[in-house]
């Protein structure tokens, strides 16, 4: 996931969360760091438990807001805004894969000796269409 946010100059900027945990405030022994006087040192958390997203308010002093309301604890989905002192922060998903990453993986694949066949039935499936039809994996590959 990703949290992006605009710095005081106006400035883009986007967090790749790559832990189950981060934290965010203002002081220096947090994940992400914000210049805003209105958040606190140890503002709030967010983190993923069973693969459901969460943000905590961690007693700050302004609170912390999700949606415009104030929380102490709430799930997350992409999209939500959580507000800190005067910053926003948007929670987003991360982006899919480029083509050329793709490529890159499948040509590494193949120069490790599988083959193009194997590696379609592992995307599409071991051929078998939900009522039990077979599908010719075959007809997916041109010649």
């Amino acid at each position: 996931m990703i949290l992006r946010y605009a710095l005081p100059d106006g400035e883009e900027k986007r967090f790749k969360i790559e832990k189950e945990k981060i934290t965010i405030g203002r002081g220096f022994k947090v994940d992400l760091t914000v210049a805003d006087k209105l958040a606190s040192r140890l503002h709030c958390s967010i983190e993923s438990k069973n693969g459901v997203w969460h943000v905590h308010d961690l007693n700050s002093r302004n609170g912390t807001f999700l949606n415009g309301a104030k929380i102490k604890s709430a799930e997350l989905v992409a999209g939500d805004r959580i507000t800190i002192g005067g910053t926003d922060f948007v929670f987003e998903r991360a982006a899919a894969k480029g083509t050329e990453t793709v490529i890159r993986e499948l040509k590494n694949e193949m120069d490790g000796g599988k083959g193009f066949k194997t590696m379609l039935i592992e995307i599409v499936g071991s051929g078998r269409e939900e009522k039990g039809k077979k599908r010719r994996t075959d007809d997916l590959i041109s010649s």
